[in-house]
């Protein structure tokens, strides 16, 4: 299994500012990408909100994931935001609950999310002159592995980058679970969590041992990982909460992780042959070739 791969790079001489266009003809993939994946996954449903090019002067997406669950009743219902003022610059990413989510003329349009993770403190770069824009979307509809991801960098600058979606499968849980990276390489994620139920947050794709932000997102194999908050040598045993376990996140197996980042789209090749792309910050790579010739 490996990516279905869609380059939409523009060398930047249309005489015009070229992210729209870029988001434009991303959009039309994911939106036929959509209906795809919502047919396969009868009981839960993906839909866009507010795509790009839908308000005068900024370009993005606010999608909304209802999954095959109910939280007290009510259908468990998740959403992201990637929304980028295409006057100012500002770029603004928000995971959350749909509980937190007010439409009307906030962003443009988008609508105001909150209650989750996020931030509105990068910038895309506005000049005169149009800047070639790096771009491509890689997905895949294969049963229980499905996701789709678009990534873009304006590659003159190392933190002019972004994974805009990556909406994906948990292979555990079954549920889908929505992703994105501003423009300075954070990632923020939102997700049902299995084994303990209810919304998990993160800014982490990963743990790092000398990260304090949440782990969500592994590759395989699964992995457990304990959640033991800080314990000093004066705070009294009684005081000291149990050891917490759940079950993370676990990616579609086309998804990865490689250790370093890049200032654009890097290219890698495994021991055994298997081809990577990274698409852009967080060192989320996905596969574009099997290893062993094929």
């Amino acid at each position: 299994m490996v990516a279905t791969l869609v380059d939409l790079s523009r060398r930047g001489d249309t005489g015009g500012f070229v992210v729209p266009q870029v988001f434009a003809a991303a959009d039309a993939l994911l939106r036929t990408w959509m209906v795809a994946a919502n047919a396969q996954n009868t009981s839960q449903e993906l839909s866009i909100l507010t795509g790009p090019g839908e308000t005068a002067g900024f370009c993005g997406w606010t999608i909304k994931a209802r999954l095959a669950l109910l939280n007290l009743g009510q259908p468990v219902e998740l959403m992201s935001q990637w929304v980028a003022n295409l006057t100012t610059g500002a770029v603004t990413v928000h995971g959350a609950p749909a509980s937190g989510f007010t439409g009307g003329g906030a962003l443009g349009g988008h609508g105001m999310l909150i209650g989750g993770v996020g931030t509105t403190n990068s910038l895309i770069t506005l000049l005169p002159q149009p800047l070639p824009v790096g771009a491509v979307v890689a997905s895949s509809l294969a049963a229980d592995q499905e996701y789709f991801a678009f990534a873009f960098t304006q590659h003159t600058f190392s933190n002019r980058q972004a994974v805009v979606l990556l909406i994906a499968k948990d292979v555990y849980s079954g549920q889908w679970h929505l992703s994105f990276t501003d423009m300075a390489g954070a990632i923020g994620a939102v997700a049902w969590i299995a084994n303990r139920p209810g919304v998990v947050l993160s800014n982490s794709i990963r743990l790092d041992y000398f990260s304090s932000a949440t782990p969500l997102m592994l590759t395989q194999p699964v992995q457990w990982n304990p959640i033991t908050p800080g314990i000093t040598a004066a705070t009294p045993p009684a005081l000291n909460p149990p050891v917490q376990w759940f079950d993370p996140v676990v990616l579609p197996a086309d998804l990865a992780l490689y250790n370093r980042t890049s200032s654009s789209f890097g290219y890698f090749i495994g021991a055994e042959g298997t081809e990577w792309l990274q698409l852009g910050p967080a060192r989320l790579a996905v596969k574009v070739k099997e290893g062993g010739g094929d």
